[in-house]
């Protein structure tokens, strides 16, 4: 089945509205059957993220909003994290409950923030997926706190291709735990939007990329839309979506086997060192991948520019000190 005019029309709008200047992009896709609980994810941005791979102990104390109501808190839980950018945000986290949090890009057409109001917590938009991890075990925790503070929108300076230049964070979210339940989270024109559910009451919340607000990539799996071979947003969305939902139809309920599977969501979705997108004439390098096993908290980090594979467990450092620790670092940046 084709998509509607009317969807054709919004995309379109999409892959050209407000990205002349800059592509970025990533694309997820979780997978939970029987013993397996796994997830995959790519980060795609034009220039280099430096990430670094930290675990961090329990009991540090944290402050998620530079404002009155900022929330603050000791770490509940012992997680691992990837910091990308110099302003070290946390771009991939998970905790030692298997809580996975992540932040991928939605453009400024459609992420608005609301101003914060007075008395109610708040939560730096930058700072999410460090605030979930640290704070709670599973999808509904962390769904029930973010229903009670304003995410805020939070000024990030100096990222690639916006040297000495600080923007408004252009993100949307995606959390799921070791049950298979996930949820995606935006803020559209000020108003918080949550999408959730595991893949048998919200297949779709499974899968995400960017571009457009996320109501719409669910009208395209309700009418069906097939998946081209683009790098756009919609399209890696589907092809990942058809490779989970096809390991599902197999009923692939062996880790191993499970692991070895999920690798061709990231070889279908991977958007190539150097490849130009033709929609914005530009190029959006996937830079790394993460595949993570939920049920044994362990981390398989792929990264583009080197052929070394880096291995992360809950065992590289102390879980019970209130400390922060580097697990690792991309060995080509100095």
């Amino acid at each position: 089945m084709k998509a509607s005019k009317t969807i054709i029309a919004t995309l379109i709008a999409a892959s050209t509205m407000g990205m002349a200047s800059i592509a970025t992009a990533c694309t997820s896709a979780i997978y939970n059957n029987g013993d397996v609980s796994m997830t995959v994810r790519t980060m795609d941005w034009t220039g280099q993220d430096q990430a670094e791979v930290v675990g961090k102990g329990r009991g540090i104390e944290n402050q998620y909003a530079d404002t009155k109501d900022g929330v603050t808190s000791k770490s509940k839980y012992a997680s691992m994290q990837i910091k990308s950018f110099n302003p070290g945000i946390v771009a991939e986290a998970m905790n030692e409950k298997g809580l996975v949090a992540r932040i991928l890009y939605l453009g400024k057409d459609y992420t608005e923030f609301p101003a914060g109001k007075a008395g109610v917590p708040d939560v730096s938009a930058g700072e999410v997926p460090r605030f979930v991890v640290d704070n709670f075990a599973t999808t509904d925790e962390a769904l029930e706190a973010l229903r009670s503070i304003d995410v805020i929108d939070q000024k990030i300076c100096d990222l690639p291709g916006h040297a000495n230049e600080c923007i408004s964070a252009p993100v949307h979210y995606q959390i799921t735990d070791a049950s298979g339940k996930s949820a995606v989270i935006e803020y559209v024109k000020g108003e918080q939007k949550i999408y959730e559910g595991t893949y048998e009451t919200a297949p779709g919340v499974q899968f995400m990329s960017n571009d457009p607000e996320f109501s719409t990539h669910l009208i395209m799996d309700k009418e069906g839309t097939k998946a081209d071979a683009s790098i756009r947003s919609y399209d890696r969305r589907l092809r990942a979506k058809e490779i989970v939902e096809d390991l599902y139809a197999r009923d692939v309920k062996d880790p191993a086997k499970a692991a070895l599977s999920i690798k061709a969501v990231a070889n279908n979705v991977f958007s190539g060192y150097d490849r130009i997108d033709p929609h914005v004439n530009d190029v959006f390098p996937t830079l790394w991948t993460i595949y993570t096993d939920q049920a044994n908290q362990t981390w398989t980090l792929d990264r583009a520019d080197t052929w070394e594979i880096e291995q992360y467990n809950f065992t590289m450092f102390d879980n019970a000190q209130a400390a922060e620790t580097v697990l690792g670092q991309n060995p080509n940046v100095k």
